[in-house]
């Protein structure tokens, strides 16, 4: 049994990501829209309207405030500062943490950070999120450490699979239904909008909706967005895209768990 509670891991390598202007755009649009690492990765202010990133914090880490999750998880500090950041963190550390749940440390990360979604994150994209981070303004922010009940803070080291071969990811040449899919997959959409038992996505039920939120905000769930009449078989292209980018349906806000998407 004890091989059950081992996390499995690479070893890290000698690799650095060219900064590109191309890079640096594309990470900033995942990290900050697409993903979510900033959104998590920051604290906000729970009680203010739409939930805003305190001013200067951006990246710099935050115990996480979802109130279902088992103990104290903490989104680390990804900017630069050498102390209490990312700064002395090699860019394989960043790549290992991202796509195979692995932390600079060695440890298993809690799976509510998606890395079962975002190792099907493309080499390209993985370069262009970590040049983005490196990127960002160094913050000073003390943190405490990430702290999970038993058993669930064994069962977790399960989690993680190394990535030994390159990820080709997809592109829009892939066509729109193809690389949507990636994009959903890159988003976590389907975690949050399919209900779960113990962590894990209920089958054949997908994107139905209907996964509570508890938090420092009024009790909500997910809502249905399969083309269902109980879901949004009412939307027209152009409605969608509006709710996503606008986080409002018909002038009405959505909860402000829902992170909206303002970039192209």
């Amino acid at each position: 049994m004890a091989s059950v509670y081992r996390s499995q891991s690479r070893p890290l390598i000698d690799r650095k990501f060219e900064s590109t202007p191309q890079r640096l755009e594309r990470g900033k649009y995942i990290a900050t829209a697409l993903a979510g690492c900033i959104y998590c990765h920051s604290p906000h202010d729970w009680k203010a309207p739409g939930t805003p990133i305190i001013a200067g914090m951006e990246g710099a880490g935050a115990i996480q405030p979802y109130a279902d999750l088992p103990g104290k998880i903490v989104a680390p500090n990804l900017t630069p500062d050498k102390e209490t950041g990312a700064g002395n963190r090699t860019d394989d550390m960043f790549a290992r943490a991202i796509r195979e749940g692995i932390g600079h440390d060695g440890r298993a990360l809690f799976p509510v950070m998606p890395y079962p979604n975002l190792r099907e994150m493309s080499d390209e994209d993985l370069a262009s999120v970590v040049v983005f981070l490196r990127s960002l303004p160094p913050v000073r922010n003390e943190l405490p450490k990430t702290e999970i009940i038993f058993p669930v803070k064994y069962l977790i080291r399960s989690v993680p699979q190394p990535l030994t071969a390159p990820v080709p990811g997809v592109t829009t040449e892939a066509g729109p239904q193809k690389y949507g899919a990636y994009l959903v997959r890159m988003a976590g959409c389907g975690d949050c909008h399919t209900s779960q038992i113990q962590g894990q996505n209920v089958a054949g039920i997908e994107f139905a909706g209907g996964q509570p939120f508890p938090g420092p905000w009024p009790m909500v769930a997910s809502a249905n967005i399969t083309p269902d009449t109980t879901g949004i078989s009412g939307y027209t292209d152009d409605s969608f895209v509006q709710v996503i980018r606008t986080g409002a349906v018909n002038g009405q806000g959505l909860s402000d768990v829902m992170p909206t998407i303002c970039q192209p």
